[in-house]
C-alpha cells in the first residue's frame, strides 16, 4: 500500500492529461500478479516523468489473482484493462497496443525500473529518422552489471545477449547501432508499423521469440531496428517468468526457437554461425558494410578547429554510406559533448572508462573486423600503423590533415629558424605516405607535391562546407571585420598579430570606427593583449552564427600554413565577402572576381578591406558569389567520391577508375 500512496501523492496525478489529447507515445505494461513489482515500475516512471511530451500509460492485467486490480484502478493517469484469464505476454501486449493512441508504442516489462530520460531517448531516436522502425533500451541488472546491449540471432536461430555481465559504461555498449533485435522488455515501435505487421505474432504465444520475430518483420519491410544506449532500464530478470528454461513460461524459449528458425530461414542465411569469436561483428551487423577505424589525437572537436570539422563531416558521410565506423583518440578520452555526438551517429568510440579495458585490449578486439584504418597525422601514423598491420587484410590510409613540412617550411621562410625542423617533417611524412596503401590530402597542390616526390595513390578529401541557412543580412545591417582560428595553431596567432599590428593601423588611419573580432579557442596572452575598444577577443564561442551573420567582412591574413583553411570555407558558407592571402586561398580555386579579394602584404590587404567595406556594390557582388564558390566542397559532391574511393581501397583496388 505504501507504493500506491507514493504514486497517488506524486506528480503523476497532476500530470495526467485530458483523455482527448494526442499522446506522443503509449507505454504498454503487461502484468500478472506481483503487484509490488508493478508498483515499483510505475513509481520509477512517475519519478522520471516526461516534461517534453504527452504519454499514455496502459497497464494490461493478465488475469491477476492478487491485489493488482484493486490497487491499479485507484491510480489516476493509468489506463487499466483486465483479461479474464491469463492469455500470456504476447496477447496481453497486443491487447494493450490495441487501445494505444500514441504515434509510438513502447512495451515495458513490469519487472523493470526506468532511469531518467529513458523514453525521451527512445522517441528522439525514432523521430530523427523515418527509416527507424523500432528502438530498444540498454538493460541493466539490479547489481549494476549489463544484461544486454541489443541482441544477436545466430544462423541457427539461437540468441545471444550482447554484453551480458559486462560494464554498462564500456565503449562497446554505448553507441547507437543496428541490431538483430532488442528485447521486448523495453522496446519502442512505430504504432502504424506495429499494426501493419499485425502485432506480436501469436505463433509465439505465450512468450519468447515474439520480440525477435517483430524486429525481423520490421526489417523485412525496409525499416531499421536500433539499440539506443542512452535509454537505460533496470531489469529484474526472471521475476515474472523465472530463469529455468526447462519449466514454466521460460520453457517456451526452446519451444519457439524452431518455429522462428523455420519462419526466417532465408534471412538467417546471411547471419553468422554461433561463434563467440564472431560476437563483435555480429553485434554491430557490420557484415553488411565495410568497417573502418579512424585514429586522431582526440575525438573531433569540430567547433574548435578546422581539422576536426573536416573529420566530423567525413565520419558523417561514412555513416550515411553504411560504413561501420570505429574511432580511437590517441588520448583515449571520452571528451564531451563530442563523444556522445559521435555515439549518437552510430560510431563506436574506443575510450577509457573506470574499470574498463586498456586501449591495447580495445584495439585488439576490433582489429579482426577492420577493412580499413584511416590514421591522421604523421606521428600517429608512425605509432599506429604497425599495430593495425597485424591484420594483414586491413588497408591503411594516411591522412596528412595538412602537409606539416610545407607549413613548417613556409614558417621558416617567413621567420627563419632551423631548416632541419621542416626537413625532418618531410622525411617523416614521406615515409608515412610510402608505407600507406593510400594517402589523403586536402588540396590538389599537396597531391602534386607528393606525386613529384614519387608518392602514388594520393587522394584529395577537402574540407567540407554547406551554405548556412539564416536570415540574410543586407550590407547596411552588417559591420566590422571577423577572424576565427584555433590559437594553439601557430599560423593563426601570426595572422591575428599581423592583422592588428600592421594591417589595421593602415585601415584605422582612414576608418577608425571599424572594429575587429578575433574568435577562436585558446587565445594566448599575446592575442588577449590585443583587446581594446576596437578589437574584441571573445575566445571560444560554441555558436558563432551571430558573429558570422552580422560581420561585414571576413579576413584571413595567413602568411604561412598548408592544406585548406576551414575558416575560409566557413566564411563563404555564410556568404561573407572575404579578404585573404594566397596561402589562405589555397585549395579553393577562388577567382579574383569571385567572393574574395587577394592580398599578400599589409598595404594591399588594408586597401582590399577598405574597397570591399566601403563599396556596397563590390560587397553585394562578392556576397552573391560566395555560395557557388563552395559547391565543389559540399557533401553532395565530396561524399560519393569519398565512399567510392574507400570501397575500392577496401576491395584491394589500388586506383580510382
Amino acid at each position: 500500500m505504501g507504493s500506491e500512496m507514493c504514486i497517488r501523492g506524486s506528480a503523476w496525478a497532476s500530470r495526467a492529461r485530458a483523455s482527448d489529447e494526442q499522446p506522443v507515445v503509449t507505454v504498454v505494461i503487461p502484468v500478472f500478479n506481483q503487484i509490488a513489482v508493478t508498483m515499483r515500475c510505475l513509481q520509477s516512471i512517475a519519478e522520471t516523468w516526461f516534461e517534453s511530451m504527452h504519454v499514455q500509460v496502459v497497464v494490461v492485467d493478465d488475469g491477476s489473482t492478487d491485489r493488482t486490480a484493486e490497487v491499479l484502478t485507484r491510480i489516476p493517469g493509468v489506463d487499466y484493462i483486465r483479461n479474464g484469464t491469463n492469455l500470456g505476454f504476447v496477447r496481453a501486449c497486443n491487447r494493450g497496443a490495441a487501445i494505444a493512441r500514441g504515434r509510438y508504442v513502447c512495451f515495458l516489462n513490469n519487472d523493470t525500473t526506468v532511469r531518467p530520460a529513458w523514453l525521451d531517448h527512445l522517441v528522439s531516436t525514432a523521430e530523427a529518422d523515418r527509416s527507424v522502425g523500432a528502438v530498444g533500451a540498454k538493460l541493466i541488472y539490479p547489481n549494476g552489471k549489463l544484461q544486454e546491449a541489443g541482441n544477436i540471432i545466430w544462423r541457427d536461430a539461437s540468441g545471444w545477449n550482447y554484453g551480458r555481465n559486462g560494464s554498462p559504461s564500456d565503449s562497446r555498449f554505448n553507441f547507437v547501432r543496428e541490431v538483430d533485435y532488442c528485447s521486448g522488455a523495453a522496446l519502442l515501435v512505430r504504432r502504424d508499423l506495429f499494426e501493419e505487421i499485425g502485432g506480436f505474432s501469436e505463433e509465439f504465444v505465450p512468450a519468447y521469440y515474439e520480440d525477435a520475430d517483430l524486429c525481423f518483420a520490421i526489417r523485412d519491410r525496409g525499416y531499421r531496428v536500433l539499440y539506443q544506449p542512452r535509454s537505460e532500464v533496470v531489469h529484474y530478470e526472471g521475476v515474472t517468468s523465472g530463469t529455468d528454461i526447462s519449466s514454466g513460461t521460460k520453457r517456451f524459449q526452446e519451444v519457439n526457437r524452431p518455429k522462428f528458425r523455420d519462419k526466417w530461414s532465408l534471412a538467417l542465411n546471411s547471419h553468422l554461425e554461433n561463434d563467440p569469436k564472431a560476437v563483435g561483428r555480429a553485434a554491430s551487423r557490420i557484415r553488411h558494410g565495410p568497417s573502418i577505424l579512424i585514429v586522431d589525437s582526440y575525438v573531433p572537436m569540430y567547433d574548435r578547429d578546422a581539422g576536426s570539422a573536416r573529420l566530423m563531416e567525413v565520419i558523417r558521410i561514412l555513416r550515411e554510406g553504411d560504413f561501420q565506423v570505429f574511432f580511437l583518440g590517441d588520448n583515449y578520452a571520452a571528451l564531451q559533448p563530442y563523444t556522445t555526438e559521435l555515439q549518437e551517429l552510430g560510431v563506436c568510440v574506443l575510450h577509457h572508462s573506470d574499470g574498463g579495458r586498456k586501449m591495447q585490449a580495445a584495439l585488439d578486439e576490433i582489429l579482426p573486423m577492420l577493412d580499413l584504418a584511416w590514421i591522421c597525422r604523421p606521428e600517429l601514423f608512425e605509432k599506429y600503423e604497425p599495430l593495425v598491420r597485424r591484420n594483414n587484410a586491413t588497408k591503411v590510409l594516411y591522412d596528412t590533415i595538412d602537409l606539416h613540412f610545407v607549413r613548417k617550411r613556409r614558417e621558416w621562410e617567413l621567420h627563419g629558424g632551423a631548416e632541419s625542423e621542416w626537413k625532418a617533417f618531410e622525411r617523416t611524412e614521406l615515409a608515412a605516405a610510402r608505407a600507406a596503401d593510400a594517402t589523403i590530402v586536402v588540396t590538389d597542390v599537396e597531391r602534386v607535391l607528393l606525386n613529384e616526390r614519387g608518392i602514388q595513390h594520393v587522394h584529395v578529401v577537402p574540407t567540407l562546407h554547406e551554405p548556412v541557412a539564416f536570415a540574410k543580412k543586407s550590407y547596411e545591417e552588417t559591420s566590422g571585420l571577423l577572424f576565427i582560428g584555433g590559437y594553439s595553431h601557430t599560423p593563426n596567432v601570426d595572422a591575428a598579430l599581423w592583422l592588428c599590428n600592421e594591417i589595421m593601423p593602415l585601415v584605422w588611419a582612414k576608418r577608425p570606427e571599424i572594429g575587429v573580432t578575433l574568435l577562436g579557442s585558446s587565445p594566448p596572452a599575446e592575442i588577449s593583449a590585443l583587446e581594446s575598444t576596437r578589437v574584441r577577443v571573445p575566445g571560444y564561442v560554441r555558436d558563432v552564427d551571430g558573429y558570422f551573420s552580422t560581420a561585414r567582412l571576413f579576413v584571413a591574413p595567413l602568411r604561412f600554413g598548408a592544406g585548406m583553411k576551414g575558416k575560409v570555407g566557413q566564411a563563404l558558407s555564410y556568404g561573407l565577402p572575404t579578404i585573404l592571402t594566397d596561402v589562405a586561398a589555397e585549395g579553393f580555386d577562388l577567382a579574383e572576381d569571385g567572393p574574395c579579394l587577394h592580398a599578400n602584404d599589409a598595404k594591399a590587404f588594408a586597401a582590399a578591406i577598405l574597397k570591399a567595406y566601403d563599396d556596397p556594390k563590390v560587397w553585394a557582388e562578392m556576397n552573391a558569389r560566395a555560395s557557388e564558390a563552395i559547391v565543389p566542397f559540399g557533401k553532395a559532391v565530396v561524399g560519393p567520391r569519398l565512399t567510392e574511393m574507400l570501397r575500392r581501397i577496401s576491395e584491394r583496388e589500388r586506383a580510382l577508375a
